[in-house]
């Protein structure tokens, strides 16, 4: 993948920027991302419920632990439509900590 970091997440962003809220991409099995009304962000996902364990910034650390998967997705992306991350997410204390 000949993509940096910054371009990344300008392609998620133009991919989920008008989607329905609650709407991810799924990057991995247990990797999500979704648009939090200002950039992309991740989210880890878990069988317990409601289903999401902890929410991410996308960053170096997560570009090179997910660089593979990013590549697969960006060439066939695939979305999802999760009415309870809506629900998760309007519990602020699930918000994911801003830091560079």
């Amino acid at each position: 993948m000949d993509m940096d970091l910054e371009r990344v997440k300008a392609a998620l962003a133009a991919s989920l920027s008008n989607k329905p809220r609650g709407t991810t991409a799924d990057i991995a099995e247990h990797t999500a991302i979704y648009w939090d009304g200002e950039r992309p962000v991740g989210v880890h996902l878990c069988a317990d419920y409601p289903g999401f364990d902890g929410g991410f910034e996308i960053d170096h650390h997560f570009y090179g632990d997910a660089h593979e998967h990013l590549g697969d997705w960006l060439a066939y992306p695939r979305f999802s439509s999760r009415p309870d991350l809506v629900a998760w997410l309007d519990d602020s204390t699930n918000e994911p900590r801003r830091g560079d």
